[in-house]
């Protein structure tokens, strides 16, 4: 599987996390992962089903047919239509936009557990995910930054990653939500002495 930044954007971002890690005590981590974030046939078989029910009945009236030729119809439209839907480019448009932000919010949470980043001493962990294929950013940022700064501080390092995606560039848009999280969290986390470095700052794909 191609990676989806090359290793030039990948040293890109992780320069970023250093640079950023420099003015605060706090953590920060960056995701990218490089699959859709659904997988299973299920919405490309649920909408040709649906659409293998109704059309039929539309030719109906135009056309009266029987049973059997009916359910032939219905047939051919279904096999037609999941294999149109199943190509992968169309597959992920057939996911409901809710539906995608739920699961692109799931994986976030799961990376950000697995990753062990709820376990800083401070509980200072931010992590930035990107599920590429699927265009969309979470940002989880744990117990103590949310105390301090509260939920408003991963909706705007969000939205700073969301516009600089929009021009393509992923490693810029990372490299710059990284930037954002830095200065917002070295306001209340500013580094000291004492600290160390708890994570690594390497990009993870996955």
């Amino acid at each position: 599987m191609t990676p989806v930044l090359d290793q030039a954007a990948r040293e890109r971002v992780l320069a970023a996390v250093r640079a950023a890690e420099a003015q605060t005590s706090a953590e920060i981590r960056v995701v990218v992962l490089s699959r859709p974030l659904i997988r299973h046939p299920f919405y490309p078989v649920l909408w040709a089903a649906l659409a293998a029910l109704a059309l039929p009945w539309l030719l109906v009236l135009a056309v009266p047919l029987r049973l059997i030729p009916l359910l032939a119809v219905q047939g051919l439209i279904f096999l037609a239509l999941l294999a149109l839907l199943s190509v992968p480019a169309l597959a992920r448009r057939t996911v409901p936009p809710a539906v995608r932000r739920a699961a692109a919010r799931a994986a976030a949470l799961d990376r950000f557990l697995a990753l062990g980043i709820h376990l800083t001493e401070s509980r200072t962990g931010l992590m930035i995910l990107a599920a590429a294929p699927d265009r969309l950013i979470e940002v989880v940022a744990d117990e103590t930054i949310l105390a301090k700064l509260g939920p408003g501080v991963c909706e705007e390092v969000c939205a700073v990653v969301s516009k600089a995606a929009a021009d393509g560039d992923l490693s810029g848009a990372l490299a710059a939500g990284v930037n954002q999280a830095g200065i917002r969290l070295s306001e209340t986390f500013p580094a000291s002495a004492q600290d160390r470095n708890e994570l690594p700052d390497h990009v993870i794909f996955a």
